[in-house]
């Protein structure tokens, strides 16, 4: 008995409309990597290939990050497209609205960066079956870089996005391939001038006339890059003499000492007050200058009388 043409084609419509309308349930089948925007799926017959895109504001990572500064937070925006194999526009338009799920998180980063997402897992729609037609959800990042940060340094936050692939017939039939996608969020990290001064003896010294006494000054850079130190007398009393070496070079925790040259004059007794001060600048970009430090002496000389 011969088969009926007509009847077999209503057939394998019917079996095709069967694997297409099946209930979608959640995956766990392997992702496909992705670096174009869009990528065709020849080997998935009714062809639904997932496209994501992650963007953000450039403005919100210019700046460089200041160590021991506040969180910087960036806004991400992840969008999300289809693109059509064979029946892939049929898929689309059965399947729009169908829910997506995304999951977003850091996999890279310097040691010395701190770093977070406010989501880690967002949910979207398939998209109505038109051309670039996306759905577009978002995230926050907060970065946050350590004191021992190197200055200039680049610092990428590496971000992965990942769809998840939809089944059908319980699992059987891929109605959605999965897709990963990864981008580097990449901020500059700022020059921190930090130099601690003190005095190894007392800030106090005393100045016999016309002898020649040395104060000594010990400073570090405690910043996170190599720093010049500018120093200078900025207050002596008439008719003395004070030296200074004019600067001093500091590499990233690196401790010096220098010692300020002090000569009163042959008249003096008493005391008086010797200011001196100390701004340090990035050694790479000397325009950087960090917070200047004044600081006294207090010089003396009280001769013993002979009544």
């Amino acid at each position: 008995m011969e088969k009926n043409p007509l009847i077999s084609k209503y057939v394998a419509v019917g079996i095709i409309f069967l694997f297409v309308t099946s209930s979608i349930l959640p995956a766990t089948g392997r992702v496909i990597l992705v670096t174009e925007k869009t990528m065709p799926i020849p080997e998935n017959f009714f062809g639904l290939g997932s496209n994501i895109e992650i963007s953000w504001d450039v403005n919100q990572t210019k700046e460089p990050i200041i160590p021991r500064g506040e969180l910087r937070t960036v806004d991400l925006g992840l969008s999300f497209w289809v693109t059509w194999g064979k029946l892939g526009r049929l898929i689309n338009y059965i399947f729009r609205g169908a829910p997506v799920r995304l999951g977003v998180s850091i996999i890279d980063k310097p040691e010395w960066c701190a770093a977070t997402l406010s989501q880690g897992t967002l949910f979207c729609n398939i998209p109505p079956p038109k051309e670039n037609s996306h759905q577009i959800v978002h995230t926050r990042m907060s970065v946050q870089v350590a004191d021992v940060a190197p200055a200039f340094e680049l610092c990428p936050v590496t971000i992965q996005a990942i769809v998840e692939p939809l089944h059908g017939l319980f699992g059987f039939l891929t109605m959605l391939q999965g897709t990963t996608q990864i981008v580097n969020v990449t901020f500059t990290v700022a020059y921190y001038p930090l130099v601690s001064f003190s005095f190894p003896d007392t800030n106090i010294i005393e100045t016999p006339p016309l002898v020649q006494v040395d104060f000594r000054i010990r400073m570090q850079n405690l910043g996170n890059g190599k720093t010049i130190v500018e120093n200078e007398v900025v207050h002596y009393p008439d008719g003395w003499d004070v030296y200074i070496p004019s600067q001093v070079v500091l590499d990233v925790y690196e401790s010096k000492e220098i010692n300020a040259t002090i000569l009163a004059p042959y008249n003096f007794s008493g005391e008086e007050t010797i200011t001196l001060l100390f701004t340090p600048h990035s050694y790479d970009n000397y325009s950087l200058v960090g917070s200047p430090t004044l600081t006294s002496i207090l010089a003396y000389y009280n001769p013993l009388r002979c009544n």
